[in-house]
């Protein structure tokens, strides 16, 4: 059975609403930010290799955001402009020791992964 990447954007959701423990608030928002980006990269590059498109090992993130960008319909261009949002917030997120990561920013990555979903569901993706 293949992994439901949907999960990550749930799990995203309750690491923001349970940020409890004081020194652990940051890193439950970082991991937030990061899984909101996995999820929805993970299907819309299944969606490509349904649809046959190959996917490259080298600059993969790149490729499916491009990829994407390329497609003729405005809603799969959004899912592009969407992707590179996000991989920007999860960079930060991911790799930025100064980043100033909050739960508003935490949420903003949320909500923008939950309308990203909801394009994706749109071109059959999910």
């Amino acid at each position: 059975m293949s992994f439901n990447w949907e999960l990550y954007v749930q799990l995203a959701d309750e690491l923001i609403s349970y940020q409890e423990k004081l020194g652990l608030r940051e890193a439950y928002l970082r991991s937030a930010m990061s899984r909101c980006y996995y999820g929805i990269f993970c299907i819309a590059r299944n969606h490509l290799i349904a649809k046959d498109i190959p996917i490259p090992r080298v600059n993969t993130h790149k490729f499916v955001r491009e990829r994407y960008q390329r497609l003729p319909r405005n809603v799969e261009k959004k899912i592009a402009k969407n992707l590179r949002r996000l991989w920007k917030e999860r960079k930060d997120a991911d790799y930025e020791d100064e980043a100033d990561i909050d739960v508003r920013r935490a949420k903003t990555a949320l909500d923008l992964s939950k309308r990203t979903l909801e394009k994706l569901r749109q071109i059959g993706a999910v």
